[in-house]
């Protein structure tokens, strides 16, 4: 067996080359006739007006196409092929009632070389719907925030609607178009034009080339506003029930509040006092919540910075029941008013001084003395111990004894518990007998 594949070795070796040379001699003599696939080619959709003038539209369903052919030629027609060369078109003057259209395939070379060019793919398939328009709202965002201590108070688009057409399918779904820029870092207003695109009503952004937008972009002028915090505070009105009164802890819900603007009257602008006619009192016996929105109180050109701030603050006003104690007031500290030209008057002094009983609560009642408290009596209240005689002249005080009601100007939070009432000597200063005061009393003129 050995001998009998070493034996003659070369011819043997040269015979197996010489038939490789002949076969392939005689294939390239014959050049057979052979298929070959090209994937991939696209299919050119003609006379888009026979759907476009209808008012409708398509779109190609399930990538049909995108098709696969097959071309059948010599070899050496194959070897010069590409799939440049193949096109494939599908006119929709052919559509049928199964919204499909027949695809053609043909080669642009070799044409008449060619034994056939081919595809398996019937048709391409197509969903059709109606084109529409309407009408939807423009609207700003923004990416980033401004500058620390500044705010974004507003936006004024130069657009406020737009017209946006396409399939109904897809139209339907666009709920507004918006333009978005960055502010990051910005301290006063600026103006961009930006790009617009659609939305869907969940704020998605719809990407679909077949959307069509009356304006492609619009211009946006963002306001920012510089911001301050400012304490809030209150007065109050009216008087508690009898034996109650304010301790003068008033307290607002929240103290204070972060507001934004520009100009003068956001300089300006250092408090939010709420009057006292809003927050009252009267009748109280125990402590007073009242609500008061804050929003009047704010000038043209400011603003709350926090949209989601709710402007209807709490103010609570502490009552309390009275506390009482005697205070010895010196006759000095009480003066009387009104007094006509003609006459004098003095007080009774009973002792230099006269006990008040006062009531109250707070630091205001507790450092209150009688050395603060200052008295008057009007003459024109004086009542006549002996009564008014006949012809006396209206208008004018009677000589002789009178009583009078002292007035005091207590401090807030401090009243008087029983009124205070002085003896007062009346007499006419050119009277030829002028009845002498009871002691050193407080005299005016």
């Amino acid at each position: 067996m050995k001998n009998l594949f070493t034996k003659n070795l070369g011819l043997k070796i040269i015979s197996v080359l010489g038939a490789f040379f002949l076969w392939l001699v005689v294939v390239n003599v014959d050049d057979p006739i052979i298929s070959k696939t090209y994937t991939g080619i696209p299919v050119e959709i003609l006379n888009e007006e026979v759907l476009t003038d209808q008012g409708k539209c398509y779109e190609v369903l399930n990538d049909s196409a995108n098709i696969n052919v097959v071309v059948t030629a010599h070899r050496s027609v194959l070897d010069g092929m590409s799939r440049d060369y193949i096109k494939a078109t599908a006119d929709l003057k052919m559509l049928t009632a199964l919204d499909t259209v027949p695809i053609e395939v043909r080669s642009i070379r070799y044409s008449d070389r060619i034994e056939s060019v081919s595809t398996r793919e019937t048709g391409v398939k197509l969903s059709i719907e109606s084109l529409i328009k309407k009408e939807v709202a423009v609207s700003v965002g923004y990416e980033g925030e401004p500058a620390e201590g500044y705010i974004l108070a507003g936006v004024e688009n130069a657009l406020s609607t737009i017209s946006v057409s396409g399939p109904e399918s897809v139209v339907s779904r666009v709920s507004t178009v918006m333009a978005v820029a960055d502010i990051s870092g910005i301290n006063s207003d600026f103006t961009v034009t930006e790009p617009l695109y659609p939305y869907d009503a969940n704020n998605e952004q719809i990407n679909d080339d077949r959307i069509i937008l009356s304006r492609t972009v619009t211009e946006v002028k963002y306001l920012i506003y510089a911001t301050k915090t400012i304490p809030i505070s209150s007065g109050y009105s009216g008087n508690p029930s009898a034996g109650f009164g304010a301790n003068g802890v008033v307290i607002t819900e929240p103290s204070s509040v972060l507001i934004a603007g520009r100009g003068e009257n956001f300089d300006d602008m250092e408090v939010i006092y709420v009057s006292p006619d809003q927050v009252s009192i009267e009748g109280a016996t125990s402590d007073v919540t009242v609500a008061v929105n804050i929003s009047d109180y704010l000038p043209s050109g400011v603003i709350f910075a926090d949209s989601t701030f709710d402007p209807e603050i709490r103010v609570k006003v502490g009552i309390e029941a009275n506390q009482h104690k005697v205070i010895d007031v010196p006759l000095s500290n009480i003066t009387i008013d009104n007094l006509p030209d003609g006459y004098m008057a003095s007080i009774v002094d009973i002792g230099g001084s006269v006990p008040v009983e006062i009531q109250g609560i707070g630091d205001a009642y507790d450092r209150y003395s009688g050395d603060l408290a200052i008295g008057k009596i009007d003459a024109a209240t004086l009542v006549p111990r002996g009564g008014i005689p006949a012809d006396h002249e209206a208008g004018t005080p009677v000589p002789g004894e009178n009583d009078g009601q002292v007035v005091f100007d207590f401090p807030a939070g401090v009243s008087v518990v029983e009124p205070v009432t002085l003896m007062v000597i009346v007499d006419r200063t050119d009277s030829s007998s002028v009845m002498p005061a009871a002691g050193g009393a407080a005299v005016a003129e």
